[in-house]
């Protein structure tokens, strides 16, 4: 369990690290980027311009959503491909959160 955890606060950083700018992206339409759990996962999957996906890598959709409040963002991170793995991830992790959209940019 403290390595799911982990494995968790280790993609929220990711994501922290890897998000780009909403305003590029449609209100409408998804933003889908690449998280991994580690700098050296992410550096193959840039160098691959995409094509590969290391293990633990996982697509990361951001959707703006309205709401009284303001636009409010959410996070998808389910695993997509599957997997026992990945099923039990799912289960035990918080696979969806919410933030303020203005609060994403690029670092």
């Amino acid at each position: 369990m403290p390595r799911l955890v982990a494995a968790a606060a280790a993609l929220g950083a990711a994501m922290g690290a890897a998000l780009l700018c909403l305003g590029e992206a449609s209100a409408a339409e998804p933003l889908r980027i690449a998280a991994c759990p580690s700098r050296e996962k992410m550096e193959q999957t840039l160098q691959s311009g995409g094509r590969l996906s290391p293990d633990g890598c996982r697509t990361v959709t951001v959707t703006e959503v309205g709401s009284p409040a303001g636009p409010l963002c959410v996070l998808e991170f389910a695993q997509q491909s599957g997997g026992i793995v990945g099923a039990i991830t799912d289960a035990v992790a918080t696979t969806q959160w919410w933030v303020d959209c203005k609060d994403l940019h690029r670092p």
